[in-house]
Formats: structure tokens, C-alpha cells, sequence
């Protein structure tokens, strides 16, 4: 290393040159420590802010395509409906609503064309039926219903494919 006021060498860890005392450490300091970099927090502020956007922003879309849930699903179904509307609109709650008589024991006819809407009426089971095929498999739906109500039809293990009238004795 030279001295920066008179030109001879001098050890690098000299804090003075030993020929003309001049000061070599603030020079020293300045040459070895390069300029201090920009801090980067900048950077890590703005993928922090972009990472929560995108974040936000997929939810908001996954929340647009999530299943509607049982309540929602629920209120789109109209317990009322029985008969041939019933078999256009919801053919699956038909099918499974053929299979049972009416659990009120105040008329003969099926779940499927009953107009019952006391308690433990068709309307209630059509009800529990269309909630349960949400979730569950037609023949599972059968058993639970079974299950509940009782009183399944007598053979009738295999169900309507359409709508049919029912029979007038």
C-alpha cells in the first residue's frame, strides 16, 4: 500500500504513514467498504402485497365456482311439488319418493303424488330425500329413508323411469 501524501510504501495495517504521518486509515476505510447497497426491503414489500392480491383474488374466483351449500340447495327445492312436476323438474326425488307411501296415515297414495304438509307428511320426506341426494347415492337415499319413515311400498325395488298416475282403487 503507498501513502496517498508522500508516495512510499507502507504496511496495510498502518493507521499513519511512518515517513510523513499522514492518516491512511480514513483512506483505507473507504476503499474496502464498498457503497452500501439500496436496502431491498422495497422488493419483499411489493411480493408481500402481490402474494396477498393473488391470494385474495383466488379465493374470490374459487368462491364463485363453490358447490352451493346444503341451506342454498335446499331453498331452490319446493317441498309442495308432487306428481308430474315433480318427475320433470326433479326426476331423482321422484324415483326415490315412488318407492314409499305416505307416512301420515291419513291417506293410501305414494310420497311421489301425496299432498300431505303436516308434520312426518310426503312433503317432509320429499324434503329429506332431495337433501339427502346431494350427498348420497340413490340406493343409500332409499335406505335412509326407509330408515326414518318406514313404510316402503311393496315391491318396490325397482323404480319408475317416468311419471305415472297413480292408480285409483
Amino acid at each position: 500500500m503507498k501513502c496517498p501524501e508522500c508516495g512510499r510504501h507502507i504496511t496495510p495495517r498502518s493507521k499513519f504513514c511512518q515517513y510523513c504521518g499522514r492518516s491512511v486509515l480514513a483512506r483505507r476505510n473507504n476503499k474496502s467498504n464498498p457503497p452500501s447497497a439500496k436496502p431491498k426491503w422495497p422488493l419483499y414489500l411489493t411480493l408481500v402485497i402481490a402474494g396477498v392480491a393473488l391470494g385474495v383474488l383466488a379465493f374470490r374466483w374459487l368462491q364463485q365456482y363453490e358447490p352451493a351449500t346444503a341451506a342454498a340447495t335446499a331453498a331452490a327445492f319446493d317441498p309442495t311439488l308432487r306428481g308430474e312436476p315433480l318427475a320433470k323438474q326433479f326426476p331423482a326425488v321422484y324415483e326415490v319418493a315412488s318407492q314409499f307411501n305416505c307416512p301420515c296415515d291419513d291417506c293410501n297414495d305414494g310420497v311421489e303424488v301425496c299432498d300431505c304438509v303436516m308434520e312426518r307428511g310426503a312433503a317432509e320426506v320429499r324434503q329429506f330425500i332431495y337433501q339427502l341426494l346431494q350427498v348420497h347415492e340413490r340406493p343409500h337415499v332409499i335406505e335412509l329413508v326407509a330408515e326414518k319413515y318406514g313404510d316402503r311400498k311393496n315391491g318396490a325395488a325397482a323404480p319408475p323411469a317416468v311419471w305415472q298416475a297413480p292408480t285409483q282403487q
